[in-house]
């Protein structure tokens, strides 16, 4: 970290910490039983259309944001923890009670396993819950891919031997939250904790087991405006897949509870993207990144004034265009999207005061896509 950002640095620290202890706060009483959520939604599978499962356990939170930093500027997920004891018998009785709801859905299934942290975290979920929750989905034939998401610094030799092991013959990626390319961005804006370099070594360490990776890409972090959003994840997309990662998945700001972004936005200093940042990021990653590198995106909450939105009108058809690229990879039902508003976002691009100017040499991101 460059030494002059250290001051903005603390305010970031500070503003988190806060924000870590209202979520504590608000957290709920949970039947430790149950998972904090689940969902299916279509998705793409190879090439055939399926459902993906997505289960969200209730553990004691993310180690990140529990920790000294308090956490990522945007992040509520440890509302979906809980501050009960949480044994591993606990863990695995949640993922049996989720996966059981669904044993009828379309072929093929896409597994994926979230926390309001990290799966391959110990803390969060002991390695027997752990080793229990594979096994089943290895047994399983219906599932063809499995997500586990995680940090980086919980991706090693040994979890991921395991995983290759257990999961042989089913396609597995590791979901990461790269955000964005610049580390002084990650840092100072998203407060996340990680460098570029380590995110690279735990592409690598999957890499060497024959496992994927897929990086989770911010659209427009905290402090960024709409125009260096756009340039920032676009950059980030790129650095990813120049990494090696197989999947991109590209996630647009929604405000969250209890957060330092929500705190802005409630005081008139954040706006969530526009859809139509959202729109041009994925038809220029497209453009550059190779078909062999997925790109998907299911915004929250878009067209909803906490979610990545336009001006009303059109939202609702943007996002069907958006999700629908995400499963054929097709960028035609993006390129011929119209609405008076974009306009009005064109000159939001143009004229948009850049907002955080405290390294114009290092945090301005260099734009080599845009002119």
């Amino acid at each position: 970290m460059i030494h002059r950002l250290d001051p903005l640095q603390d305010l970031v620290l500070k503003a988190s910490l806060r924000a870590r202890g209202h979520s504590l706060e608000r957290r709920r009483h949970r039947d430790v039983n149950r998972s904090a959520a689940v969902w299916t939604s279509e998705v793409r599978i190879g090439s055939s259309i399926g459902t993906a499962i997505s289960i969200v356990l209730a553990t004691r939170g993310c180690s990140h944001a529990l920790g000294i930093s308090g956490g990522c500027t945007m992040c509520s997920y440890l509302l979906d923890g809980t501050n009960e004891r949480v044994s591993s018998e606990n863990i695995i009785r949640q993922f049996e009670s989720a996966i059981t709801q669904f044993e009828h859905v379309a072929v093929p299934v896409s597994v994926k396993m979230y926390t309001s942290g990290s799966f391959l975290d110990p803390a969060e979920v002991p390695v027997d819950a752990r080793h229990a929750i594979l096994n089943y989905l290895s047994k399983d034939e219906r599932i063809r891919e499995v997500v586990l998401e995680s940090r980086p610094q919980y991706v090693t030799t040994e979890s991921l031997g395991e995983i290759s092991e257990l999961l042989s013959g089913k396609t597995v990626e590791i979901g990461m939250g790269l955000e964005s390319g610049s580390d002084i961005i990650r840092a100072l804006c998203v407060n996340k904790g990680f460098s570029t370099e380590d995110f690279q070594r735990a592409v690598t360490i999957a890499r060497e087991h024959d496992v994927g990776t897929r990086a989770y890409i911010l659209v427009k972090p905290p402090f960024l405006t709409e125009r260096d959003a756009l340039i920032d994840s676009l950059n980030a997309a790129v650095t990813a897949a120049s990494m090696g990662v197989t999947t991109l998945s590209v996630n647009p700001v929604n405000i969250q509870r209890a957060t330092l972004v929500e705190k802005m936005w409630q005081n008139g200093e954040y706006r969530p993207p526009w859809l139509w940042t959202v729109v041009e990021m994925l038809i220029l990653a497209r453009a550059r990144i190779s078909t062999d590198v997925r790109i998907v995106c299911d915004p929250v909450a878009a067209g909803k004034p906490r979610g990545t939105h336009n001006c009303g009108v059109c939202d609702g058809t943007v996002t069907a265009a958006i999700r629908k690229f995400s499963l054929d990879q097709d960028v035609t039902s993006l390129v011929s999207l119209t609405c008076d508003c974009k306009s009005i976002w064109r000159h939001v691009l143009r004229c948009q005061d850049v907002s955080l100017s405290a390294s114009s040499h290092n945090m301005h991101v260099h734009n080599p896509f845009l002119t």
